[in-house]
């Protein structure tokens, strides 16, 4: 439970009598998938409404109450129990939203363990399995919403959180490591001759990390691959058939897009037209802004205001991740992204502890830490320090001091 301090902290930012937060509720697991177009999980059919409070609406509020209202909803979210008999899909965004210190209550002794050591050192897990191929390691895929969702998701949102390339992963008592499994995704990884169509967004964000942003190399295949071709590959395929709405795609595009900068690139020839696919999707975002400060609930594809919580949730926490890597500083400043920034913080205060499937909760946990660490104090989020890449021009002195620790790309 969040300590009794909270009715006091948070009538000095509303001016209100609230009701003490009930967060120990876990992440929602294992059921029917959702009806809502573009939601990442099942939609939350059992669960009771929360208990109304007294929040005031979604509305611009001062810099300082902003910044203590992403606070809270962080710790909201925190403080929700995910357990060891949770699923992969859940444990892992788990981590993509908190970071690498985040905990797992054991079902088994009643003690809290690390999540990312439970799974790095074989612990068991439902819907996780890693096997040896010939170039690396595999993540099952699957089953939806129990295992991991898309090709190379869980490796590329542990690269969000600076993986260690060299992190020790146990798997049948053999000792393996992170590098297997990108080795394992570029040897995968094909443009043409599949049967089925690929997800390269995350294969692209994670050998522009641990490889190089110009990588070049041959699959599995024969196929000589080079990044540009896998970019071109993800900028053609339709946005709105993209996960979540495309905004993992943008996220990823983005993020290989700021590594190519750090590392000395241009933005010209793909990267420009990675550029100009950023911008596109920010101004629409922009464009279908509801009055409230969240985003549409059609994601990019027009208007939308329904009132569904989860759908709310979902659209706005995975739109706000994207924009809070992509814009500037002075942009992440901007009236409109205040505003976007404060109703979905307190769209998670107002849901309380009510459940919430995990893809549509971590990905608001994440876009709110990375808005927090570039325009407030990075420091206040403790020991999960953020390790993300940002174009020279949009750092801040905050968080210069940790997006140096990436790994270093391999020569040329």
């Amino acid at each position: 439970m969040i300590n009794m301090n909270w009715k006091r902290w948070i009538g000095l930012l509303c001016g209100a009598s609230l009701a003490c937060l009930c967060a120990t509720c876990a992440p929602v697991d294992d059921s029917a998938a959702g009806d809502k177009k573009g939601q990442s999980g099942p939609a939350v059919t059992d669960a009771q409404e929360p208990a109304p409070i007294d929040l005031p609406p979604a509305q611009l509020v001062a810099s300082s109450q902003l910044q203590q209202r992403i606070e809270l909803a962080i710790k909201n979210i925190r403080e929700r129990d995910v357990l060891t008999s949770n699923s992969f899909w859940v444990i892992f965004h788990n981590i993509v939203g908190l970071g690498p210190t985040t905990t797992l209550l054991s079902t088994e002794t009643g003690t809290r363990v690390n999540a990312l050591d439970y799974i790095c050192n074989g612990g068991a897990v439902r819907g996780m399995k890693f096997w040896p191929t010939a170039h690396g390691l595999e993540v099952q895929t699957g089953p939806t919403f129990v295992g991991q969702g898309h090709q190379d998701q869980f490796i590329a949102e542990l690269a969000q959180w600076g993986m260690p390339a060299d992190r020790k992963f146990l798997v049948d008592g053999t000792e393996y490591h992170y590098m297997d499994f990108v080795r394992n995704a570029q040897a995968r990884s094909r443009i043409t001759g599949a049967t089925e169509r690929q997800e390269l967004s995350w294969t692209v964000l994670v050998v522009g990390q641990y490889v190089d942003t110009e990588a070049s190399w041959k699959n599995q295949y024969g196929e000589q691959l080079r990044m540009e071709d896998l970019l071109r590959y993800e900028l053609n395929e339709p946005m709105d058939k993209a996960a979540c709405g495309g905004t993992h795609r943008l996220f990823d595009l983005c993020w290989v897009h700021y590594l190519h900068l750090k590392h000395g690139g241009k933005t010209t020839g793909i990267w420009k037209d990675v550029a100009d696919n950023t911008v596109k999707y920010e101004q629409l975002a922009r464009q279908y802004q509801n009055p409230d400060g969240s985003f549409s609930t059609s994601f990019f594809n027009g208007p939308g205001e329904e009132r569904d919580k989860q759908l709310q949730i979902n659209t706005t926490g995975h739109i706000f991740e994207f924009l809070s890597l992509a814009l500037t500083d002075a942009e992440l400043r901007q009236p409109w992204v205040e505003s976007a920034a404060n109703a979905l913080a307190m769209m998670i205060l107002d849901i309380q502890g009510a459940p919430m499937e995990s893809g549509t909760l971590y990905h608001a946990a994440h876009g709110l830490i990375i808005y927090h660490a570039r325009v407030f104090d990075p420091s206040q989020l403790g020991k999960n320090g953020l390790v993300f890449p940002l174009p020279p021009e949009a750092r801040t002195a905050a968080a210069g001091q940790i997006i140096d620790k990436l790994p270093t790309p391999a020569p040329r």
